[in-house]
């Protein structure tokens, strides 16, 4: 097994964990490229940043992710089985809303996949003013997508992200 280097600087200390024992709650697709990257820089220079996971009490699961999901498969296929872990003590709740919240915060993500989160939010039954604070667009902004995809209408949301409008 090879290992690699982690530059840290956390206060928490960094445990090693096994991968198989981490639930992923909150999948998204990634960009082949961007991928690829991140994985070269992995096997070459090291892991710069731990995944962050919280302990998961009622699955079959030992972890849930928050963060790192890319770094995990980049692991996975440098035949890894264990990876470099922060973990930190929130519910399940908290820890699918910061996943959710870290995916939307990331600069170049696909518009149906942000607004997927912001649905996924409202499902949670959280308000157009709480999930506004949480990603900062307006309420406003936020209570016409969430009106969009509850009245089923992904294809003109998908129309405009591939900017077909006829």
């Amino acid at each position: 097994m090879e290992t690699y280097r982690i530059e840290q600087n956390y206060d928490q200390s960094i445990c090693l964990i096994p991968i198989s024992q981490i639930e992923v709650l909150n999948s998204r697709d990634r960009n082949e490229k961007v991928f690829a990257e991140v994985l070269e820089s992995i096997r070459t220079v090291g892991l710069k940043k731990p995944i962050t996971v919280t302990k998961n009490v009622d699955s079959n699961y030992q972890y849930q992710l928050i963060c790192g999901e890319g770094r995990i498969k980049a692991f996975l296929q440098l035949g890894e089985s264990e990876i470099p872990a922060r973990i930190i003590d929130v519910s399940k709740e908290e820890a699918l809303i910061m996943s959710l919240v870290e995916n939307i915060a990331r600069r170049q993500h696909r518009a149906m996949e942000f607004l997927s989160c912001i649905e996924r939010l409202s499902d949670l039954g959280y308000d157009k003013n709480e999930i506004s604070k949480k990603i900062d667009l307006a309420p406003v902004y936020v209570q016409g997508i969430i009106t969009l995809l509850k009245n089923g209408e992904e294809r003109l949301l998908y129309a405009v992200e591939q900017k077909k409008y006829h």
